[in-house]
């Protein structure tokens, strides 16, 4: 990659899991966030993750409170019912809108012509997907 003046850019940011230094051989390698930047640059942090625990978080405390409610011992979550929770969170409370947005907060969509384009794409029914 020196010789041929090529660079990767491989993103970090503060995770504990990263490390805090590249190796020296890797001079075209590597490129660090600053500290407390990573939500503000990344569409993921920007709410489609909080909004996604918080309706995780609503669903398993209906259960327990229906459970309460029906004089029942308190609901002992397992991994299976879990997955199965996260599963619908993901495919019923977190709608695309939310996901535009956080994209749109990032600067991914310019302005509200692009995100109307997007729409009238999302509105596409799946079998005529699977024609094209």
């Amino acid at each position: 990659m020196v010789a041929e003046c090529r660079k990767i850019a491989l993103v970090f940011d503060n995770c504990p899991a990263h490390p805090k230094e590249m190796n020296p051989k890797l001079k075209n390698v590597s490129f660090f966030l600053p500290p407390n930047t990573t939500s503000k640059l990344q569409p993921m942090d920007q709410g489609v993750i909080k909004n996604f625990k918080i309706h995780y978080r609503k669903r398993i405390v209906r259960k327990v409170i229906t459970t309460l409610e029906d004089n029942q011992s308190m609901p002992k979550i397992n991994i299976r019912e879990s997955i199965s929770e996260i599963s619908k969170t993901w495919n019923y409370d977190v709608t695309d809108r939310t996901i535009r947005n956080s994209f749109t907060k990032v600067g991914f969509f310019a302005s509200n012509e692009n995100s109307a384009n997007t729409e009238e794409e999302d509105d596409i029914p799946l079998q005529e997907l699977k024609k094209m």
